[in-house]
Formats: structure tokens, C-alpha cells, sequence
């Protein structure tokens, strides 16, 4: 994929540009590419567009914010997909459903998994949702649910769903192992194949096995969480990406850095590049 061009601050509508640039063909942009510590960029998450049609993925605590600074209004996408629960991706999640509601008297529809929809409300935002003038929410009253089907279990959970021509495999990643290795995890996180074409791995260790137990066959792009500093606890490195082999390497750009990214040569190193926010790639 390449950049075709940028959504600059004060756009008046950031997304219609990402819409008639999905017209011809899958298009890609991160109103964020910073970790959860960065401050120089907002925190990851990523919009995909393919042939008008808009999934944003991941709700971080400043997105609503970074969003309106390109036009765009939290409930103006129309699909929504959670990797997992830390503020840097679920923060903004609590105001997209209250504004949809009471503002915009909209019902967003999430791609979520049974399993994690049930974790998501019971343990992040029920405490903030639930209570109304009259009785109580449940997260059925705040949200559709579109359900992917499981397509398989071991050595990793992958489930499959496709939104209006856009096809995605969600993949179980290891983000914070909880049996001392990167075997397994207690903890709910996932990833992203698009289209078959490009891998996002949202936040995981180093797990060169992923390569290894998805389709990566027709893969032309990856989007790799990247930790600047060592150890790598939760967070896959750049020195350990670094020991890939070239053909992934080539196909890599990186994302969830912190503020140290100016320091690294990422195409000396055999990297795509860093990956640059509002920059639509296609």
C-alpha cells in the first residue's frame, strides 16, 4: 500500500476524503500511531474504508478529540470493532455510545465477539453506562452487534465476519500472557486481517508464530504494534522485529511507538516505515 494523501488539520470532513478514496479500492488511515504514553502522537486506532463504507477500529480516550480536529464526528462511522481494553483503545468508547444516544439519536453497530462483548460491558463500561434517568441500560440498548463466527479455536482463537463487502478475520494475540510465556493469555485482546490483505496486529508481544497460523499468503501490508525501548513485557520491539526476515520486514510499518521514533532508521533497518497518522494509504 501507499500514501496518496494526507487529511490535514481543519479538513472540513476528514471522512468524506477517506470515503471517495475507498471507491477505488480498500483504504487505510490511524488518526493515531502513538503508544498509550506517546504525547508527539494520539494513541492507535485505525479507519478502513472500502467503497463508502467506514469501520473505525479502537476508541481511545482522545479520539474523539483528534477526530473532530478533521471534521469527523465520533458517531459518523458505520461499523465500530474493539481489539481490547485499555483507555488508549477503549477510552472514547463510553462517549461514542451516550452521544449516539442522547445527541444523535443513533444506535452505532459493533463488531464484537460474544465472549468479549460480555467482558467489555460487565467489567469497563457498565459503570459508567448503565444508569439513566429511568431505570437501566444494558449494552443491548446502546449498541447493534454484529457476531463473528468462529472459525477456529486452537492453536489460537480466529472468528471471521464480513461488513458490506468488507471482510475480517479477528485473531486472538498474546498482550499480556498470564502462564509466563507467549502461549496464552487470559487477557482479551485481538487483531485484524482486512480483506486478506493487510494484517494489524493492534497491541501483542513478539509472537512470530502469528506469521506462521494465519493466511499470509495474499498479505501485502502489515501494521505491527512497536515498542522503542526494552524489555519487550507487553509489547512486541523494534530490536526484536528487527530479527524477522526481510520479506515481513519489507511489508512492515509500524505503529503504537512512543516519542523516540525520530531516533530510528526504520527503512536502514528493512522496515516499511513508521506509519504516519491521517496519511491515507491505499
Amino acid at each position: 500500500m501507499k500514501v496518496t494523501q494526507t487529511i490535514a488539520v481543519g479538513t472540513p470532513d476528514g471522512l468524506q476524503c477517506l470515503r471517495e478514496a475507498s471507491q477505488s479500492g480498500l483504504a487505510l488511515c490511524f488518526p493515531g500511531v502513538g503508544s498509550a504514553f506517546a504525547r508527539q502522537n494520539d494513541p492507535t486506532c485505525l479507519i478502513v474504508a472500502k467503497d463508502g463504507v467506514t469501520l473505525l477500529v479502537d476508541v481511545g480516550t482522545t479520539i474523539p478529540r483528534v477526530l473532530s480536529s478533521r471534521g469527523i464526528g465520533i458517531g459518523d462511522f458505520d461499523y465500530y470493532h474493539v481489539t481490547h481494553s485499555h483507555a488508549d483503545h477503549i477510552g472514547g468508547l463510553e462517549e461514542l455510545l451516550l452521544f449516539d444516544h442522547y445527541v444523535i439519536n443513533k444506535t452505532p453497530r459493533l463488531i464484537l465477539t460474544e465472549p468479549y462483548k460480555e467482558l467489555l460491558w460487565e467489567r469497563t463500561l457498565r459503570g459508567g453506562c448503565e444508569h439513566r434517568e429511568n431505570g437501566t441500560f444494558q449494552f443491548d440498548d446502546l449498541a447493534d452487534f454484529i457476531f463473528p463466527n468462529v472459525i477456529a479455536e486452537l492453536p489460537r482463537e480466529i472468528y471471521e465476519a464480513e461488513v458490506e463487502g468488507i471482510r475480517l478475520v479477528i485473531f486472538r494475540t498474546v498482550h499480556i500472557p498470564t502462564e509466563g510465556d507467549n502461549s496464552g493469555s487470559k487477557f482479551w485482546s485481538t487483531g485484524l486481517l482486512i480483506d486478506g490483505r493487510v494484517l494489524f496486529t493492534a497491541d501483542t508481544r513478539f509472537d512470530p508464530l502469528l506469521f506462521e497460523q494465519l493466511p499470509m499468503d495474499n498479505v501485502d501490508v502489515i501494521f505491527h504494534d512497536c515498542q522503542l525501548h526494552e524489555p519487550g513485557t507487553v509489547h512486541a520491539t523494534y530490536e526484536q522485529l528487527k530479527t524477522l526476515d526481510n520479506d515481513l520486514r519489507g511489508k512492515m510499518h509500524l505503529t503504537h511507538y512512543g516519542d523516540m521514533f525520530q531516533k530510528f532508521d526504520s527503512a536502514t533497518d528493512g522496515f516499511a516505515g513508521f506509519a504516519q497518522p491521517w496519511a491515507i494509504y491505499q
